[in-house]
């Protein structure tokens, strides 16, 4: 505002030096110096008056009298507003020139490291332990638990039980668990045997079997004297005393027995495994099971369990820098290394952006249009005046100094001829 107003008051100080020159020079027509200077001055003060009324005629009446053709911009206030609209929208901030300048933007680098340089922000630390600990407090767990009990009973339902029978009985070799087993089993069978009643229950059971073999003749009246000779008590004895011999081969590692009855107890564990019909048995019985579970509610409570946990151990908010940010940093990595992912989100993100241009670009010039809209004529007039005035007044300056250099060629002129 400062240039404008100095080159207004020199513009003014031209048409009053002009007019003075004129008038100083009139009273010494009769000297050729003086008409020169006189013809050069008055060239020079119409010049001025004519671009100073031109200037003034932009803006506003001269004088105040309303001659017509003047006070141009005020009585034109809406064709230039539209005129206004109509470049910036279509010349200065068309849709095709602003989607071709994003479009040469990388806005997905931008994003990123917007994001990189402001994650760790204590503003941004706080806003993630907000938001985190918003998520988990929403968390539906009760819609959530259906789905994931349908979904453990899908994944157990599909899962058969064969290949884990096969790879229990491989462990169990592999481990020397039928080892440990047949050890076990012999010395639960060894106490038992040393027992004091386990005798008599033996020579009663013999006893009972061996009286009620069907023999006649010889083996008869043989057999009759052997059950004279002995008694439940010596039976049980002689039973007691051939078990405990088997059980002692079969505890020694190096007895043929032994490594017979292991081999044999691996094999029929083999077929078992991979019977047919112990599988189907089994999964049949494990799909039943599965089938009349019914874990909705021991699944919530365990979700519930699960989110109490969780939001105490994000009390302090320390889990953000500990967990959250390296995650970020490992994602934002393997996002970088990602250029196709990378370009494929910058075209979305500049596709999302034309397309809100082109939706509101209207808007620009709508906007032109009412802040226009808000400024009186005379705000109007100030603010062009604020930004065209400078220029303008030179033209009355120069006005006035083209004129007066004319003026002293044309007096030359008629000088001349006369």
């Amino acid at each position: 505002m400062g240039k404008t107003k100095n080159t207004k008051t020199a513009a003014t100080w031209s048409l009053v030096m002009m007019g003075a020159g004129f008038a100083a020079t009139l009273p010494f027509q009769q000297f050729g110096w003086a008409r020169l200077l006189a013809g050069s001055f008055e060239a020079g003060l119409v010049g001025g008056l004519a671009d100073w009324f031109a200037v003034t005629a932009l803006f506003r009446h001269p004088l105040g009298i309303p001659i017509p053709h003047t006070a141009l911009l005020p009585k034109n206030r809406g064709k230039l507003t539209d005129a206004l609209v109509n470049t910036v929208e279509n010349n200065l901030l068309h849709k095709e020139s602003i989607a071709s300048k994003i479009a040469d933007i990388r806005l997905a680098d931008l994003v990123l490291n917007s994001v990189e340089k402001g994650m760790r922000t204590p503003e941004a630390i706080a806003f993630i332990d907000v938001l985190a600990k918003r998520i988990v407090r929403s968390l539906p767990l009760s819609e959530l638990a259906p789905v994931i009990t349908n979904e453990i009973k899908r994944q157990a339902t599909e899962f058969d039980i064969g290949p884990l029978l096969e790879a229990l009985v491989r462990q169990a070799g592999e481990r020397e668990y039928d080892q440990r087993a047949l050890d076990y089993t012999l010395e639960q069978t060894e106490s038992w045997l040393l027992r004091a009643d386990t005798g008599f229950m033996l020579g009663t059971l013999g006893m009972q079997a061996v009286s009620s073999l069907q023999v006649s003749g010889l083996m008869q009246f043989a057999l009759n004297a052997f059950l004279g000779y002995l008694n439940e008590e010596r039976m049980g004895e002689m039973i007691r005393h051939f078990l405990l011999d088997r059980v002692a081969e079969l505890q020694d590692n190096g007895h043929p027995r032994r490594q017979a009855m292991l081999v044999g107890i691996n094999t029929q564990l083999t077929r078992l495994a991979t019977k047919d019909t112990v599988r189907e048995g089994l999964n049949h019985w494990k799909n039943t099971l599965i089938d009349s579970w019914e874990g909705d509610v021991a699944v919530s409570d365990k979700l519930e369990e699960l989110r109490g946990h969780l939001l105490d151990s994000m009390e302090d908010g320390s889990y953000v820098t500990a967990y959250i940010l390296p995650l970020l940093d490992r994602m934002l990595v393997d996002l970088r290394k990602n250029e196709e992912l990378l370009d494929r989100i910058n075209s979305r993100i500049v596709a999302g952006i034309i397309g809100v241009l082109e939706a509101n670009h209207s808007q620009i010039g709508n906007l032109v249009r009412e802040n226009v809209n808000k400024m009186d004529n005379a705000s109007l007039i100030s603010l062009m005046e604020d930004k065209l005035g400078q220029d303008l007044q030179w033209i009355r300056i120069n006005g006035a100094l083209t004129g007066c250099l004319i003026g002293i060629a044309l007096t030359g002129v008629r000088m001349l001829l006369e």
